[in-house]
């Protein structure tokens, strides 16, 4: 499995975890089925789209020069 995908995944599982159930916990809404699955599916391609464009955003470093005395 690419870095990127183990990345993005991993991301999209703790925000998933983070916007199904602790975040309905502390606001006092009620958790579905439907609403925790459809919630699933957008973090994992959230996931999957972070990851791509880290990667992508990875190749571009900030070179600080210092300055000439």
């Amino acid at each position: 499995m690419k870095e990127w995908v183990k990345v993005g995944l991993a991301w999209g599982i703790w925000m998933f975890v983070a916007m199904a159930f602790f975040w309905p916990l502390i606001d006092g809404e009620e958790i579905t089925l439907k609403i925790t699955l459809i919630k699933f599916i957008f973090w994992m391609f959230g996931g999957l789209v972070f990851g791509y464009i880290m990667v992508k955003f990875k190749k571009y470093k900030h070179v600080i020069i210092p300055k000439k005395k």
